[in-house]
């Protein structure tokens, strides 16, 4: 029992660690490897609890890297997330507002974040069969409508809604960049287009269920019927053709993430043989590529043509691999791949502090056991209890 306490000890302890570390005020991408810490618990609870005392609405950067967390918590998560994220709805709401008000900066961007937030919770609560990283076989997707065409129609339009909501968001983070510089090379700009490889997710699973939805309505109902629907898949096909194509350019999602491309011409939902036309996109994550945390950057002072910033860290190669000695700065990602001992031998040490220090709280609780057994054991002397605990820990740092 007292060594479930210690493991729960460290476990806790060390996911509050890297939302903290993920979820700070430099404007730089949420590292992955504290994102996929935080991902190992079974639910939200230490999370919330953790990003509860933190600045939310008054500061922008921290709200903007809280909405990435978050996201990726809710898409590859426990499914226990949602459920203890609910409580906070409402106050992602009144932080949306409260952000919108800013037309400029992090703040816009906060805003319709925190509304797309709002609506992912909104519709996976209703529509429980859809996980949340919204994987589903076309056998899932028509229990989802429960073989009802209403079902089906009222499902398409929350699929719309939630689709508009990440097609608002990927269009406003490139609204704010200067498309016509390196932006995805330098810091700032890696921290903005971060989000939107989970958005690319999101879009690509979206976008195929709302094509087979709309040729399984026009099976059913009236073409006249389902026009509204047709020019609405119109609208969001065209937008998400012309973000897919636009992301697919740039170099920080080149090593990251293969983007689909979508047919140069929408579904014709008119001709019922035309779903067997319908490919669906399929966005690949390259398996030794699992964290953007080594994408060479440049300082937001260096922007330059692609041309230059190629050839730039092709020339740096050297210090892109080994690391740079001649920077100090923690958040330069230059230095990320070399091999620093300084840093890792005071994780070292940090880590067995921390050790020592919950070993010392296990003391106290064996004391505290102690003191309430050995009144039981009666005064014959026959019996007594030792409770024992080994304090060696073998910590060998990987």
């Amino acid at each position: 029992f007292l060594f479930y306490i210690y493991l729960l000890c460290v476990r806790g302890g060390s996911e509050t660690v890297s939302v903290n570390k993920a979820i700070n005020t430099q404007e730089v991408a949420v590292k992955e490897k504290h994102a996929r810490n935080i991902l190992l618990d079974k639910g939200a609870q230490t999370f919330w609890s953790v990003v509860n005392r933190l600045p939310l609405s008054s500061n922008a950067m921290l709200c903007w890297k809280f909405c990435h967390v978050f996201h990726k918590l809710l898409r590859d998560g426990h499914p226990n997330v949602l459920k203890d994220s609910l409580r906070y709805k409402n106050e992602l709401s009144d932080m949306s507002r409260m952000w919108g008000h800013l037309s400029e900066g992090y703040g816009q961007l906060c805003s319709i974040y925190l509304n797309l937030l709002r609506t992912r919770m909104e519709y996976h609560t209703k529509n429980p069969r859809f996980p949340g990283n919204l994987q589903m076989s076309d056998r899932q997707l028509d229990e989802a409508g429960e073989s009802d065409v209403n079902n089906f129609f009222q499902l398409t339009v929350e699929m719309f809604d939630y689709l508009e909501c990440e097609l608002n968001l990927f269009q406003t983070v490139f609204n704010s960049l200067d498309m016509s510089r390196s932006v995805s090379v330098t810091t700032a700009g890696q921290c903005r287009l971060a989000p939107l490889i989970q958005v690319i997710l999101d879009c690509s699973h979206l976008y195929d269920y709302t094509v087979k939805l709309l040729f399984k309505l026009h099976s059913c109902l009236p073409a006249d019927t389902l026009q509204g629907h047709r020019d609405r898949f119109m609208e969001q096909f065209t937008k998400l053709k012309d973000l897919f194509q636009r992301s697919s350019n740039l170099q920080y999602f080149k090593r990251l993430i293969q983007i689909p491309q979508l047919p140069e011409n929408p579904p014709n939902f008119l001709r019922a043989s035309a779903l067997s036309e319908h490919i669906s996109p399929v966005v690949v994550i390259p398996a030794e590529v699992s964290s953007p945390d080594s994408e060479p950057v440049l300082e937001k002072d260096d922007l330059m043509d692609m041309d230059a910033a190629q050839q730039n860290l092709f020339d740096n190669k050297f210090d892109d691999i080994f690391g740079s000695s001649l920077s100090s700065d923690p958040f330069n990602f230059n230095n990320q791949n070399g091999v620093n001992k300084d840093e890792k031998d005071h994780l070292i040490e940090r880590l067995y502090r921390e050790i020592s220090g919950l070993t010392g709280q296990l003391d106290s609780v064996k004391m505290e056991v102690c003191a309430q057994t050995l009144p039981h054991l009666g005064s014959t002397g026959t019996g007594y209890l030792e409770l024992s605990m080994s304090h060696d820990i073998n910590w060998t740092p990987s």
